[in-house]
């Protein structure tokens, strides 16, 4: 009998445990319908668990100074995709796909970044997948010739 109780105790404690890491990985704060392009210089990059962060010095719609935060995947999940703890350096010029916070804020989940030298770089998790959106921005002309904070559609013709 007091076998049973210790094991219906512990597995109670793991369950009560586990239950707030679940709630963690939501993603429903993210408008997921749209993707906004957002470009400044890289102000700070947080590269620790449990999310990488990337903030930068921007502009909101009516010009005025504003930093804008970028979720991206933990340090493990960056690393598979090259970006490292250097990746960003102070002062450099990005331009960010993002998408955007539902509330208006100016963040959102980073899809993929376009550094100066050209290159992308994707540290991105579940809150906007970058491959397809790569390919749908570049074939749609978009990088080459997006602007601040152009709003484009995830895909034809779907917007909520």
């Amino acid at each position: 009998m007091r076998k049973l109780l210790i094991l219906t105790a512990a597995l109670l404690t793991g369950l009560a445990l586990g239950a707030p890491a679940a709630g963690h990985h939501s993603f429903a704060m993210f408008a997921h319908d749209h993707h906004l392009l957002v470009e400044g210089t890289v102000k700070e990059w947080h590269f620790n668990s449990p999310h990488t962060w990337l903030y930068v010095d921007s502009t909101d719609k009516d010009g005025e100074p504003v930093v804008w935060g970028f979720e991206g995947a933990a340090p493990v999940q960056a690393i598979r995709s090259g970006v490292n703890g250097e990746t960003f350096q102070f002062g450099e010029k990005v331009r960010v796909v993002t998408a955007p916070l539902r509330d208006g804020r100016p963040g959102g989940a980073a899809c993929f970044v376009v550094k100066e030298d050209g290159s992308i770089a994707n540290f991105n998790d579940g809150g906007c997948i970058a491959a397809p959106i790569i390919a749908r921005w570049q074939a749609n002309g978009w990088l080459e010739n997006g602007k601040h904070l152009d709003d484009h559609p995830s895909a034809d013709g779907e917007r909520d």
